[in-house]
């Protein structure tokens, strides 16, 4: 009788085994807007909408008047001299780039059953789907990021005060005096560093890092010194972004900043610039056809929905002179697609995909 029951028992444990290897895979994904429940017994996933990233950067440039300018022709024989203050901006460079952010309209539920890779997604923060049981790390340049502009200094932060004048300077009461004092002190320096050049002193620099430094010191005071006469000129730069989410049903071109040469980039609502436009163009590629299905009994699933991105040509334009020209993808200038249901119902497969635009860059089968 135990016999009996051990061997009744051991044919239902098969039973029940071979029961649950029978279970089919199967995968089904739909677009959450067309199911009632989509938060019962479903992984949800969105594609990217593909924003733009515009980096400018600019260079502003302060010319500071010296205050011995009257006197560089007739002291130092110099007549490439700034007369004026004044400040000049220009546009440097401009860098575009693309990152993703989830599309409201494209989220998709994942229903499976059975052995497959369907429930291994990998999606970023904010829900984006970049892969299917990938080992891929996500970009990090997708990441959001703060940037901290810092204030370039202004025309009154510019000056001579760190110029250490002489005491034959100090004691002249008028400033051609003080200028002929300076104007000595440069002849002086030249002097020095000829000689040392000429090896004309009876003791000279140790080695040739001892040397380096005090010929740096020398032109270095030099240089102050000269500026007192012929004024500076301090350039700095700063980089500004500009983040745009294009839209297939916008217009193409729009003003993005407007760019003065004496204020730098302003609000494209400030008519003291000039403006400065980004045109958009969607460029003609081939789609694939919505045909209808066919009429069929058995169930149809839908696979793995991901994006074909459309080209586009995005140009920056400054009154009519073209600054940058670039061709990006944007998922939202393309088209939504589904693979066969079939790959997820695999155990083996990997799938990777644009984290950008959501556009399918690998599948891959691992051997077992």
């Amino acid at each position: 009788m135990k016999k009996f029951l051990f061997a009744l028992s051991t044919i239902a444990l098969l039973a029940s085994c071979s029961g649950e290897k029978m279970i089919p895979s199967k995968v089904n994904v739909k677009a959450v807007s067309t199911m009632q429940n989509a938060a019962s017994n479903a992984i949800v996933y969105s594609l990217p909408t593909t924003h733009l990233k515009i980096a400018v950067t600019v260079e502003k440039t302060i010319y500071k008047v010296g205050p011995f300018y009257r006197y560089s022709q007739k002291m130092l024989n110099v007549t490439d001299v700034i007369t004026e203050d004044k400040v000049e901006w220009k546009i440097k460079s401009v860098d575009i780039s693309t990152y993703g952010l989830p599309d409201a309209s494209k989220r998709f539920a994942i229903s499976y059953e059975g052995n497959n890779v369907a429930p291994l997604l990998n999606i970023s923060n904010d829900g984006v789907l970049y892969g299917i049981n990938s080992d891929d790390e996500l970009d990090s340049s997708q990441s959001l990021k703060d940037y901290t502009y810092k204030p370039l200094p202004e025309m009154e932060d510019i000056n001579f005060n760190e110029i250490a004048m002489l005491e034959k300077q100090l004691e002249k009461t008028s400033t051609a005096a003080m200028a002929q004092e300076a104007a000595n002190f440069i002849y002086k320096i030249r002097k020095r560093r000829f000689k040392i050049l000429a090896s004309d002193f009876e003791q000279l620099p140790p080695d040739g890092q001892a040397y380096e430094v005090m010929m740096k010191e020398l032109n270095d005071l030099e240089k102050s010194f000269l500026e007192l006469f012929v004024g500076k000129k301090v350039s700095m730069t700063e980089t500004k972004i500009f983040d745009l989410e294009p839209n297939s049903l916008s217009a193409e071109s729009d003003v993005l900043f407007r760019f003065s040469t004496v204020k730098g980039i302003v609000d494209k609502m400030d008519v003291s610039g000039t403006p400065v436009y980004i045109e958009i163009k969607g460029l003609e590629q081939s789609k694939l056809p919505d045909a209808p299905l066919p009429p069929s009994k058995e169930e149809v699933r839908n696979g793995l929905f991901y994006c074909q991105p459309g080209k586009v040509n995005v140009k920056l334009i400054d009154r009519n002179q073209l600054i940058k020209q670039q061709e990006v993808y944007l998922g939202q200038y393309g088209q939504v697609v589904s693979l066969p249901s079939s790959i997820l119902e695999e155990e083996n497969v990997s799938i990777r995909l644009d984290e950008k635009t959501g556009a399918l860059k690998s599948i891959k089968r691992s051997v077992k």
